[in-house]
């Protein structure tokens, strides 16, 4: 196979033998697969830098099999997030690595994938911005959410009733008192791409995270652990210069 200059988003990347890489992308036209990058980690190589997860760049690539080499790199803009916009982007590098079959293009989800970068960097809050990469992948994956009608009635989905996620079935009406049961308004959220209230946010957090639970299986996404691990060191953290202060303050002289 030879490509010349494909649209790719890189994924994942990894050290292979004494100075290559493996990078794992995604391109608009040929989907998720991985390439090897041979001499890419030496200290002069002509790829240094441009083969960071999250960047957009052009690559081509020659060979057969399950990894091409790498033939050459034109590197996009540089790619700036901060902390917890960059744990969002490599969530859903991640999600795209689990999730996707190798080789199997997906021009709608890279779009998907490539806006929520741009969003991301532009300062949309992660939480909110990943909730419609997640509507997106599944519904590419074939696994898409019925947003529009109640699975039980046909109705439409309306603000102010409460919907059950039944597997393989879709959105039920259920009562408020229903474990799990969310909002209309929630859901008419999530395909409209606007939530109205704070609350819906962190509800449609926790109802993707059941949707795509039964595609990920028991192995833990290691960008959520991370994520987990950087909130307990930053609630320490701030307990311990609560205590600094306060034992500062205690030292004070009175007047």
């Amino acid at each position: 196979m030879h490509v010349d200059l494909a649209d790719c988003v890189v994924l994942h990347r990894r050290a292979w033998r004494e100075t290559s890489l493996i990078v794992d992308v995604l391109a608009r036209e040929h989907g998720r697969f991985a390439l090897v990058a041979k001499g890419a980690r030496r200290p002069k190589s002509r790829w240094s830098g441009t083969l960071e997860p999250l960047a957009r760049v052009s690559l081509s690539w020659r060979g057969r099999g399950d990894m091409p080499t790498l033939a050459d790199v034109q590197p996009g803009a540089p790619r700036r997030l901060g902390d917890n916009r960059l744990l969002a982007g490599l969530y859903a590098a991640e999600l795209t690595l689990r999730l996707c079959a190798r080789g199997d293009p997906h021009p709608a989800l890279f779009d998907s994938f490539a806006t929520l970068l741009e969003i991301l960097e532009q300062g949309a809050p992660a939480v909110v911005a990943l909730r419609f990469f997640e509507r997106d992948l599944l519904a590419e994956l074939g696994y898409g959410l019925d947003l529009w009608h109640a699975a039980d009635t046909g109705q439409a989905v309306v603000a102010g009733q409460a919907y059950n996620l039944v597997a393989d079935v879709g959105f039920e009406t259920a009562d408020n008192e229903t474990v799990d049961a969310v909002d209309g308004r929630v859901l008419i959220g999530l395909r409209s791409g606007r939530f109205e209230l704070g609350a819906d946010v962190r509800t449609a957090r926790d109802l993707m995270r059941r949707a795509l639970a039964p595609h990920l299986g028991d192995r833990p996404l290691k960008s959520v652990a991370t994520a987990h691990a950087m909130q307990r060191l930053g609630r320490r953290s701030d307990a311990v210069e609560t205590a600094d202060a306060a034992h500062r303050s205690s030292e004070e002289p009175r007047t």
